[in-house]
């Protein structure tokens, strides 16, 4: 019996041999094998974080916009002047209708509105036959008093109206809202503007109200005005700069 190998000539057969890899890689490993990472881990995975660092730093260098701190007290205290201002204001709003103001002022009109009517009717047959007219001249008592009603009916009217408004401003305007604060601004200064024709003609046609109905409707617009000012102290502008910016950043 020969003693090569039939598989591999020139080599002499080992009959334990055969269990073995007839083809051992010569290199004695593969060479395609995971090495282990010199640095100790993977080079290619996530390193952990250290502490304290900061995946997501602030861009620019500017800190993050914080939402505002709590509302000052100047702005709830401009709420409530300007609330009060409005209750003040139906208060003269009362007083007027309690008064014969508005007769008085109708009165003082009617000898130069009469004799426009006369005119009129002189010109005009069909003015002349109006029975509302006719009753009119005839009875302009009648007429003084009638009309001194309705515009007292709508002075209460307004006065609930203007108790609503004031409540609505004060309250925005106490909430931070930049845009009511210069509307509230806006409606000061035409209350200051007004004051200057509306106190004379309270003192002309109130009659003995017209000291205290003056008093209580000065009142009134000062507390207002006084409002809007604690509106714009610097507590408040601070605030409502602060707001304004947290609204910008998605802050509600």
């Amino acid at each position: 019996m020969s003693n090569y190998d039939p598989n591999q000539p020139g080599q002499p057969y080992n009959p334990e041999s055969g269990g073995q890899n007839p083809n051992p890689n010569p290199y004695g490993e593969n060479p395609y094998a995971q090495q282990p990472s010199p640095y100790g881990q993977n080079p290619y995975g996530q390193s952990p974080m250290a502490p304290g660092f900061n995946e997501y730093p602030n861009q620019g260098g500017y800190a993050a916009v914080q939402p505002p701190a709590e509302r000052p007290k100047t702005l709830q205290i401009a709420f409530l002047l300007i609330l009060l201002s409005g209750i003040v204001g139906a208060i003269a709003s009362w007083m007027i209708s309690t008064s014969n103001m508005f007769g008085n002022m109708v009165s003082s009109q009617w000898a130069m509105v009469e004799q426009e009517l006369q005119t009129q009717m002189q010109s005009s047959p069909e003015m002349a036959q109006d029975p509302t007219l006719q009753q009119m001249m005839s009875s302009p008592e009648a007429f003084i008093s009638q009309a001194n009603t309705m515009m007292t009916s709508f002075a209460l009217v307004g006065a609930v109206i203007s108790v609503i408004l004031y409540f609505l401003v004060g309250f925005f305007v106490g909430r931070g809202v930049g845009a009511m604060r210069i509307i509230a601004t806006i409606l000061a200064a035409l209350s200051l503007l007004g004051l200057f024709s509306s106190v004379p003609m309270i003192s002309m046609f109130a009659d003995s109200q017209a000291g205290a109905l003056n008093a209580v409707y000065i009142i009134g617009i000062l507390l207002g005005v006084a409002g809007v000012v604690f509106a714009w102290l610097r507590p408040s502008s601070e605030y409502i700069a602060q707001r304004r910016m947290a609204r910008r950043a998605g802050y509600r």
